[in-house]
């Protein structure tokens, strides 16, 4: 269990055996669009005690991709096809992190996004991740 707990709003996410590795992971559907957050916790940490840059790299991951699926409809499958991540601030155990996911285009099978990982009013990261669709799930 954290040892703080998200904002009002979060919810646990389900996703993957990856995802509950890696976690908790949170998701916030009331807004605009989806923001995916955590607590940063000793386990996600590296030898600088700050959030270990694999992490946020997954948390990325995990937010394009669930985030893209909710923007289209949940029944669509994307993959990351390519993924580029700047590192801009370290971020303490115990801080809320939140990853927004924008849209930017669809056209076709490949997806563009972008991606604003944050720490209160601190930028922590930010990414461009490109993603294929699918075939719908029946």
């Amino acid at each position: 269990m954290p040892s703080h707990l998200p904002p009002p709003g979060f919810q646990p996410l389900r996703s993957s055996p990856f995802v509950a590795l890696i976690g908790p992971v949170y998701l916030n559907e009331g807004g605009e669009r989806p923001i995916f957050g955590a607590v940063v916790e000793p386990q996600h940490t590296n030898t600088m005690d700050t959030l270990h840059g694999g992490f946020l790299a997954a948390l990325v991951d995990v937010a394009t991709g669930r985030g893209t699926r909710l923007a289209l409809g949940d029944g669509y499958p994307v993959r990351t096809v390519s993924m580029n991540l700047d590192y801009v601030a370290g971020v303490s155990v115990g801080n809320w992190v939140e990853a927004a996911v924008t849209v930017d285009h669809g056209g076709g099978r490949t997806i563009f996004t972008s991606c604003r990982v944050t720490s209160g009013d601190r930028l922590v990261a930010r990414a461009n991740v490109i993603l294929t669709l699918g075939t719908p799930r029946t």
